[in-house]
């Protein structure tokens, strides 16, 4: 618990205007600030002085059990801490943090949006801390911006975004010093899955594969790489920091782990393979799609020369 007040003289008379100034507050604002949709605290360099409706309901305590408290006690553990001391320093000023997390009395987490200005009061300096919560603002960010860079029916990232990240990768000057290689992947007679089992089981097929993708790279200490689905039942991985020959074996491990073990589906095991050709940057290409025409020629080696191979251009 903080001290609310400073226990000298200067800071028991100083204490006493702070006091009537929120006796004020309360007597003329109390309902206006109650009914707003946002948390008001104000809040002294120690303690929690006043606290609207919307302040207890996102904290998660009563007015009274709030007063003498600190902001900061309600912050979930190794988060940003709201910058008072910033806060306090400059009258006038309001700063705002987003995203600050936090933990209510049940437990609960939210994130908030939070501004804090200091008031031009006499007597103790004050802040006002306005809350709000975003939390399903950001959950609806988050789901639109999952939905805008992964595909819909297998959640490996889409066309578009192994696109967007090929082409900042293409933009880096260092180019001799840090290596870019891309796997072009395609599943052996997908066609052939889809007319004689029906599409509900290619999509199966797709999800699974997609699945053992993303654990595959998971697993394959290559923490920038990315899996993407960019046609039917075509995929890509874009393997940064890794030379051909660096990306052929990874493709290669891939490639001889899909083989060794059979995709589930409702209409029992399905063996699947995947061809794939692997092709990396080089310092006169001046666009991803010249690296992916390469890719796309070494898959097309790899699928006449009897498929369920891995090709290098």
């Amino acid at each position: 618990m903080f001290e609310l007040f400073d226990c000298d003289e200067q800071g028991s008379a100083t204490a006493d205007i702070t006091r009537a100034s929120l006796v004020d507050t309360e007597d003329r604002l109390g309902i206006m600030l109650d009914a707003m949709p946002l948390g008001v605290l104000i809040h002294s360099k120690h303690a929690i002085l006043y606290a609207n409706a919307g302040a207890c309901d996102l904290l998660g305590e009563e007015r009274g059990s709030l007063i003498g408290k600190h902001f900061l006690d309600f912050q979930a553990p190794d988060t940003d801490s709201l910058a008072f001391d910033e806060a306090f320093a400059t009258l006038g000023r309001t700063i705002e943090q987003e995203t600050v997390i936090v933990r209510s009395k049940n437990g609960c987490e939210r994130l908030m949006r939070v501004i804090t200005g200091r008031l031009p009061w006499k007597g103790l300096a004050v802040v006002q801390v306005l809350l709000q919560d975003i939390t399903d603002q950001k959950r609806a960010e988050n789901s639109l911006r999952k939905l805008s860079i992964t595909d819909e029916l297998t959640g490996a990232y889409n066309r578009r975004h192994a696109f967007y990240e090929a082409g900042l990768y293409m933009e880096r000057t260092d180019r001799e010093a840090s290596p870019f290689s891309i796997a072009l992947i395609d599943i052996d007679h997908f066609k052939g899955v889809n007319d004689d089992y029906g599409h509900a089981v290619g999509d199966e097929v797709l999800k699974s594969f997609t699945g053992r993708g993303h654990r595959f790279l998971a697993t394959s200490n290559m923490d920038s790489a990315i899996f993407a689905r960019i046609g039917g039942e075509e995929f890509l991985i874009l393997a940064p920091g890794c030379d051909v020959d660096a990306a052929a074996r990874i493709a290669e491990n891939f490639r001889s782990k899909l083989a060794a073990s059979p995709i589930k589906t409702a209409k029992g095991p399905l063996q699947i393979t995947a061809s794939i050709g692997v092709a990396e940057r080089r310092p006169d290409d001046d666009s991803f799609d010249t690296i992916l025409n390469r890719a796309d020629d070494a898959l097309y080696a790899a699928k006449s020369s009897g498929r369920n191979k891995v090709a290098i251009s």
